[in-house]
């Protein structure tokens, strides 16, 4: 075949082996809708390097297009309102992209995978499936280092193994390792190609050249996928409590541990698991029923509901303060005893609501606005203690009658900018005619729970953001996160402050009806909660009542009481055990930093990004790497004259190659001086350093013992600069881009890589030849069988 036609082949093939890598991806993200981006990128690229380097663009300027093309690219997808005709560049276009690159940071620091796909997580997954297409075409096609290619195809499936918090199942690395197999058989066909037609009859039947090599590279492919996924696994930084797989618990969950890293990704997962796992057991003396609480998400960034940055100064040691905004009433007290299984881990503290004294071992910190409660450092698991919380219970005419609220709740108002008119027309529509903020609230807890006809659905799509609340209003499906999230925005819109708890509903009576109540896996439930002054934060209730039975009785007037079961009468239905695990956000979404004492486990992918980012800093600056290494090569020099006149001589090699000088290998260094002297045009003062550069080679390679020659290294440096300033711009790009040494660096690397597959074929063709001589040998030493009796 022709070289065209096999440099064709050799770029499909890579652009189909960059679409292979990426796809583990999808094992970290809930939606595959980014993968058409990802493939159109992966197309870009290979078409413009292909097409570019039909054309006779200089090499090194192809990726710099590359790169180019996949920025385009991505400004297409997030930022072509701002742009000229949808993708010419404008100064908002770059500011776009900016900003969508941070919410892609935000969101893989804030939630564990698998992730949603905002556009700043389609932003980084397109753009990182340009980057592997990049990297692989370069090695490939470019530079034809097709093993080394193997280091960004992997590169996705690495990222994959270190961020799932289950770890990767095994068939992820099949895509990469297929496309990494192709890449090596086209590449290995071209190669015998060059040589000309095989003379075999199936190399004449198919009109494709025979290699062995094929098998080889089957051999070396499989290799390195089993190396790989059992190393990349057992040594990647996962998020997992295990080193290859999910920490096991103990007791009635069968060995499943319920984490609350962040369960706004794992709410479906959870939900769907076939074991209902128990999370902990609470008593009273009055025997009554509570909600408990986990954690209060108060900030709506337009994305998500999280919470705010929080300092956590204070022990609970010293008490509980009292509620935000509840009046200094003759509240009743319950004390109450729970008892967190080993299934349960977090390092957020399950508590009623509002919690006043607190008696647990560590350290456990309060933020005084929430009463949220956040270990120090510890976790909630198989812990006991005792909690004396408030009964709040205010009367419908309290509400609504409560005066304007205060200051302090301002925050609690607060919205983005672009919200969709849908859920503002909406709340408006639902509430009108209500006279008073309660009304307001009453009515919108009505209208989710009744009159809007929604439906309780676990295999609605999750998530907050502007798509997914028109979604959920559309369809009118959905399940807790939806209803309490959507809730709370309407109220906020209405001048209502809201905020979103999750935590658990009451639960089930133990056997024995000593009461003990059993909260499970899944009762985990998310509710908004209205803040009215005089009675401060109060909990409403807008899922559907098949799912949490009667709504509170301050939230309701007579009129609006709809007959749904008591979920605590024995004879009613039970609920569905598919209630929601709640948005829980992650332990170090608390915020503070060092100044509020806490330590909570830190997120792994800040830490796969920075060493990303230190990956893209080596590359950006490799001339630093190369000066590096004639550093080394020197000082392995020391005193030896010899070794020191090779390194000068290594070092003017490198130099006349980068500044685009001829250089053969094969001719004495009297002749290369010459030559060199003669086409980098170095005038009488630069030609006698030269002269004395060759002296000094000649003198070690030829004498019979090499003297040190003085200031080798100074006229070696000069040499070396009077050769470069001969260079033209683009060879000194290149040559900063892509210094000879690098260059040679990586041919060596390869070229060992080679060797040892090269070895471990040849070691093992030698073992079977000696095993089939020592057979062969040994029946031929046999006796021959009797010929049979007559």
């Amino acid at each position: 075949m022709s070289s065209l036609s096999a440099h064709g082949r050799l770029t499909i093939v890579a652009a189909v082996a960059a679409w292979l890598s990426v796809l583990p991806l999808f094992s970290i993200t809930q939606t595959d809708d980014w993968i058409v981006p990802a493939a159109i990128v992966v197309a870009l690229v290979a078409g413009s390097g292909y097409v570019l380097r039909k054309l006779g663009v200089p090499s090194l300027l192809v990726p710099v297009a590359q790169l180019a093309v996949v920025v385009l690219w991505l400004g297409v997808l997030v930022a072509n309102d701002v742009a000229l005709l949808g993708f010419i560049p404008t100064t908002d276009w770059a500011t776009r992209l900016v900003d969508v690159f941070q919410e892609g940071t935000d969101v893989t620091s804030t939630y564990v995978a698998p992730i949603p796909v905002p556009r700043g997580i389609l932003m980084m997954l397109v753009g990182g499936a340009g980057l592997v297409a990049l990297l692989v075409d370069a090695l490939a096609v470019w530079l034809r280092k097709v093993p080394l290619a193997g280091v960004p195809l992997a590169a996705c499936y690495t990222v994959a193994a270190s961020v799932m918090s289950t770890g990767l199942d095994w068939w992820w690395f099949l895509p990469p390792a297929t496309g990494f197999l192709a890449l090596l058989v086209s590449e290995g066909r071209t190669r015998v190609a060059a040589w000309g037609r095989s003379a075999s009859p199936s190399a004449r039947r198919s009109g494709i050249p025979e290699t062995d090599s094929l098998a080889r590279n089957g051999r070396r492919v499989g290799a390195v996928a089993l190396a790989v996924a059992v190393a990349v696994p057992g040594i990647a930084p996962v998020l997992t409590e295990g080193v290859l797989g999910p920490g096991q618990g103990r007791g009635g969950g069968g060995g499943q541990t319920i984490r609350t890293d962040n369960p706004i990704i794992d709410l479906q997962r959870n939900l769907q698991r076939q074991e209902n796992v128990e999370v902990l057991q609470y008593s009273s003396a009055t025997e009554a029923p509570t909600y408990i609480r986990i954690v209060t998400l108060d900030v709506f960034d337009g994305e998500e509901w999280k919470t705010s940055d929080r300092p956590v100064p204070d022990s609970v040691d010293s008490g509980m303060p009292h509620p935000q905004g509840l009046a200094d009433a003759d509240w009743p007290y319950v004390d109450y005893e729970i008892s967190v299984t080993p299934d349960f881990s977090s390092s957020w503290l399950p508590l009623p609501y509002p919690a006043q004294s607190i008696d647990i071992e560590g350290d456990w910190r309060y933020h005084a606005p929430t009463l949220d409660v956040v270990a120090d450092g510890d976790d909630v698991r198989a812990r006991t203690y005792d909690v004396r919380s408030l009964v709040v219970e205010p009367t419908v005419d309290a509400l609504r009658n409560a005066g304007p609220p205060s200051d302090d709740v301002d925050a609690m108002l607060e919205l983005p900018d672009e919200l969709p008119s849908m859920v503002t027309d909406l709340a408006e529509q639902v509430t009108e005619g209500a006279e008073d903020d309660f009304s307001r609230a009453a009515a919108l807890q009505q209208w989710f729970r009744v009159e809007g006809d929604f439906e309780y659905d676990i295999e609605a799509t999750s998530g907050h953001t502007t798509n997914a609340l028109v979604e959920f209003l559309n369809d009118r499906v959905g399940y807790c996160e939806q209803f309490a999230a959507t809730m709370a925005i309407m109220a906020r819109y209405l001048g209502i402050p809201a905020r979103v708890a999750v935590g658990f509903t009451q639960g089930r009576p133990a056997p024995g009806g000593d009461g003990t109540y059993i909260v499970q896996s899944h009762d985990s439930h998310a509710w908004p909660e209205l803040y009215f002054e005089g009675s401060g934060w109060v909990r409403f209730e807008p899922t559907p009542g098949e799912i949490t039975g009667v709504a509170p009785d301050w939230t309701t007037v007579p009129s609006q009481n709809a007959p749904v079961p008591d979920p605590n009468d024995p004879s009613a239905p039970a609920p569905s055990p598919s209630s929601t695990v709640p948005s829980i956000p992650r332990d170090d979404q608390l915020g503070g930093g060092a100044a509020s004492g806490s330590q909570d486990p830190p997120s792994q992918w800040p830490l796969i990004l920075l060493g990303v980012l230190a990956l893209v800093a080596f590359f950006a600056t490799p001339s630093v790497a190369a000066r590096i290494g004639r550093e080394l090569r020197w000082r392995r020099a020391g005193d030896d004259a010899g070794a020191l006149a090779e390194a000068a001589w290594a070092d003017l090699r490198e130099a006349a190659r980068d500044a685009g000088q001829p250089w053969d290998p094969a001719a004495t260094p009297r002749v290369t001086g010459r030559r060199l002297a003669t086409s980098a045009s170095l005038d009488d003062d630069e030609r006698q350093l030269l002269d004395h550069l060759v002296g000094a080679v000649e003198q070690a390679r030829y004498a019979r013992r090499a003297e040190p020659v003085e200031a080798l290294r100074e006229d070696t440096d000069m040499v070396r600069r009077s050769i470069g300033r001969s260079a033209s711009l683009g060879q000194r790009i290149q040559a900063f881009l892509l210094p000879t040494r690098l260059r040679d660096s990586a041919g060596e690397a390869n070229r060992r890589l080679v060797d040892g597959f090269d070895w471990i074929d040849t070691t093992g063709e030698r073992l079977r030849t000696s095993i089939g001589s020592v057979s062969l040998r040994r029946q031929a030493a046999a006796p021959a069988p009797r010929p049979p009796a007559e």
